[in-house]
Formats: structure tokens, sequence, C-alpha cells
């Protein structure tokens, strides 16, 4: 076993750590060397002391190299990736990944499940009956080769010690500070071996960042650690102060992606996942016209080319689209408006904690979400609804549920007599181009 006190009494009393000492540290946490007690104190430490920014990209590089990691020079190819910071409704990843791939790039994207109110990409996909979203290294990098993207979850041998500090920051109380957040974060994007990054920051009340200077800090943060290690990273800073797009809930949020894979669906998930797209093909050089970029885009959403990608890596991954396709859908309800009025909002946490109410979240216990459960919403911000009119449908499991979501639907509801403002989805930017 190793002894970390020397450390932990360094940043205990406001010291800076070498290089040298953060790769032993996390070296030893990613061997199981060190006594958790140790490790616990020194999460407490940096949460209570902070790290400079080398160190945090010192922190970032020791951990993503404590484990596997990719390299893809083999394909000849650019690489993309992106990242949400989490919300409500955000099934961007689902067409972006395609949508990028049929752009020219091999996008390797490893994603996590549902956290809290917020929904999770894997769980999405595993609404798709057989979809695998545990790709062993191996077939992983086959699957990339062979359709150019991948939606897959972390497997046991990447960045190990972020997997053993995250439980024990969870444990101890040591989450809320970007001096973890954002090395946890990137660790996991740097593994991934993509060479340009965009991050999806949001900001809001469905969002872990509630405000836009949290927000936009936290994107500043893992710009730089990004930076630090040779990659291209941009950042929106979007809102999440309402649902993205109309759909919550796991099977629901697939439908709406396949919506926006044919050339539809909701107006506000279109231009989220294609600016997303412009960032990186402005920052690889492949198409620095965003104007150009923005049109290109759209006619591969349009054309079907996006789609077409989408259906070869369920079908590589074991998943049937026909079958989801076909499935029987949940018995529905409709919520109706209390009163008349102009949408300003739907405030995404409560609609959040409606899926869960009705099972389409994550229980404490870590039981799988009932992905057939959800709210579609059919009403959007800037609209009018008139009292007693059907603003929401809840898709539900013979009434698990069913009342508290419904009161969470209306409280979510925010009208007003006077106009609503046009949505503003983008709020901002970090790392791009002025």
């Amino acid at each position: 076993m190793e002894d970390l006190r020397e450390a932990i009494v360094r940043k205990r009393d406001g010291g800076e750590h070498s290089t040298e000492e953060i790769r032993r540290v996390v070296a030893a946490v990613a061997g199981g060397r060190v006594p958790e007690a140790q490790v616990a104190a020194w999460l407490m430490a940096v949460f209570c002391r902070g790290l400079t920014p080398r160190e945090r990209a010192d922190y970032a590089g020791a951990m993503y190299r404590s484990g596997a990691t990719f390299d893809w020079s083999h394909l000849d190819l650019p690489t993309a990736d992106k990242h949400s910071t989490g919300g409500v409704g955000d099934k961007v990843s689902l067409v972006w990944a395609p949508l990028m791939a049929a752009a020219g790039f091999a996008v390797p994207m490893i994603s996590g499940r549902g956290l809290g109110h917020t929904g999770g990409t894997l769980d999405k996909l595993e609404a798709i009956p057989g979809y695998r979203c545990d790709l062993a290294p191996g077939e992983f990098r086959a699957a990339v080769a062979e359709v150019g993207c991948s939606i897959t979850g972390q497997t046991v041998d990447l960045v190990p010690a972020d997997r053993v500090l995250y439980d024990l920051r969870n444990r101890t109380g040591t989450i809320e500070t970007l001096d973890h957040i954002a090395p946890s974060i990137l660790s996991k994007k740097l593994a991934e071996g993509a060479r340009h990054l965009v991050l999806d920051v949001k900001v809001g009340s469905g969002a872990f960042m509630k405000t836009l200077a949290e927000a936009e800090r936290l994107a500043r943060v893992m710009v730089e650690l990004g930076e630090a290690h040779g990659r291209s990273v941009r950042a929106l800073l979007t809102d999440m102060g309402t649902v993205l797009g109309l759909a919550a809930g796991n099977a629901n949020e697939v439908d709406e992606s396949l919506d926006a894979l044919a050339g539809g669906g909701p107006p506000d998930l279109r231009a989220l996942t294609v600016e997303l797209g412009v960032e990186v093909l402005a920052s690889s050089g492949m198409e620095r016209d965003r104007e150009a970029a923005r049109s290109r885009l759209c006619r591969l959403l349009d054309s079907g080319a996006a789609m077409e990608r989408f259906e070869r890596m369920v079908a590589r991954q074991g998943g049937d689209l026909g079958a989801f396709r076909r499935r029987r859908a949940a018995p529905f309800t409709d919520v109706v408006a209390p009163r008349g009025g102009n949408v300003h909002r739907v405030d995404a946490l409560k609609v959040g904690h409606a899926v869960a109410a009705l099972g389409g979240g994550r229980g404490g216990a870590g039981e799988a979400p009932d992905p057939a459960v959800g709210v579609t919403l059919r009403v959007a911000p800037g609209q009018a609804v008139q009292e007693g009119e059907p603003f929401a449908t809840l898709h539900h499991r013979e009434g698990r549920g069913l009342e508290a979501a419904r009161a969470l639907l209306v409280e979510a509801l925010a009208l007003s007599p006077d106009p609503a403002p046009s949505p503003r989805p983008i709020l901002g930017h970090v790392g791009a181009p002025a």
C-alpha cells in the first residue's frame, strides 16, 4: 500500500502538487494501492483548497492514462465527439453522431446513463430492442471503422481511476467543484481519442449549472483542459430552463430522434444538433464558412444520409429498429391547461421529475428506467394554449405515478397574457472564433 499523507497535507495547507505527485496519487487510486480514507481526505483537500490550471490538466491527464486509450489514426479520417452536461429531453447525441459520420468524421462516443432528473444516452438507445451498450474495446474499434460512429458505455478498463474517484466523491460530499468535475469529464473524452470535441453545457432549472456564469466557467475550464492535451475543444452554452424538443422519456426521445434524422423533428432540436456540428466542421478546418457548414449538415439530415448511418449503427450493435417501430405504445393520458395564455416555458426540472414519477428515471438502487413511459408536450414556448386544451400527454403503466406527474406538468407550464419572447436555445459560445 502507498502512503499519500504527504500529498494530503500539502494540499490541505494550500500547497501545489507537482505533476509527478498527481500522477502518483491517481496511479495508486487506479491500482487499489491506497487506503480509502486517504483518498477521501485528498478529495476533500482538493475540494476545499482547489487546483491550479496546471494541476487540473495534470489530474485529467493522469486519469485518462490510468487505463485503456483509443487511437484512430489508422482510419485516415478526422475524429470528433460531443459531450452534454445533461438535461431533460436531450437526445442530441442520437442525431449528432450519425450526422457527423455522414459528414465524413469518425465518431467514437462513450456515453453515460441517466443521473437524477436527467436522461442518459445509453438508456435511450436501450429502448431499442437488442441494442448493445457494452461493446468491448475491439468491438468498439470495429464498429467505428465499419459504420463511422458508435455509441457505447464505459468499459472497466477505460479511466479506472475516475470510476473509483467518482464513487468516493459521491459518498464524501465532494462532487460540486470544477476541480473534480472538469477533469472527470475530460478524462473520459481524452481516452476516447477524438481530436475535435464540442461541449454542450446546459444552463437553467433542468441543468446541473443553474446560472450562465456557472456554466460559462465550467465550459472555459473544460476547453482549457482539452487544449492542454492537444485537442480542439469548443463549447456552446445552451438553455435548459425548458425541455429540449417536445419529448421526454426514453422511447419517446428515440421517436423524436428518428423524426429529426428524417429531416423533421422540433426546430430547437434540429438547430442545436446542427450548431454543435458546425463548431466541429469549423474547428477541424473541413468547412470554415459557418453558413456553408450549416447548409451542408441540413442537407445530410434532409437527404436521409444521417438516418442511414443511424440505422447501420443500431444494426451493428445488435438493435432491432423495426421491432422498436412496431412496438405497442404505453397507455396515455392528456393533461389540460388550467387557463389560457402564451407559453413562456415548460419547466425542464418539473418535466424531468414527472418522467421519474411515471417510472422513467433510474431508481435509487440503480433500477433500470421503464423505456415506454414519458411526456410528450403538445405546445412549445412561443405558442398559445386555451383553457382546457391538452398541452401534454403522459405515457404511463397502469396509472403508476400518473397523478403526481400530472400535477408536476401543470406546475411546469408557465403562461402569460403577454407574447412570449422567441426561444434562444443557444446562449453563448466558448472557444469559438469571434
